[in-house]
């Protein structure tokens, strides 16, 4: 293990796995790593474009409150993917703190469409990971 990687205090995505049901949803999990532990999150919801990225949002953000696994309150405002230039960027906007103080607005870019999902993750933990580094820093 190398020194940056010992002292790594954020979250580290691992991996993405989507699923269509038969009833027209599709089962978004997401794995993120911290220290060797990995914590996993399902979210279900309507398999169209923008209901596989809220699934994939809402998937990273459950995951990364299950690794912080205090009384840290993050809540989804919303996740959206918006076409620009040659590629996409997914944006997300989380509120967080007990009185929802904290505006958190993350952003990730991807090439195409199908990258989507991924790129709802990392626009998640964009948002979040200066919160969840204090959250985190203690363990």
């Amino acid at each position: 293990m190398t020194q940056a990687e010992g002292s790594r205090s954020r979250l580290r995505f691992d991996s993405i796995q989507r699923e269509t049901t038969l009833d027209g949803h599709c089962r978004v999990s997401v794995r993120l790593e911290w220290k060797g532990n990995v914590h996993e999150a399902t979210v279900v919801d309507l398999e169209t474009q923008h209901g596989v990225i809220k699934a994939a949002a809402h998937a990273a953000l459950q995951a990364a409150l299950l690794v912080a696994a205090t009384d840290l309150r993050l809540d989804m405002v919303g996740v959206k993917a918006v076409r620009a230039f040659d590629g996409w960027v997914v944006v997300a906007r989380i509120n967080g703190g007990a009185d929802g103080s904290f505006k958190l607005l993350g952003a990730a870019p991807c090439e195409d469409e199908s990258d989507l999902p991924r790129a709802a993750v990392h626009a998640v933990l964009d948002a979040s990971n200066r919160v969840m580094e204090r959250a985190l820093a203690g363990r």
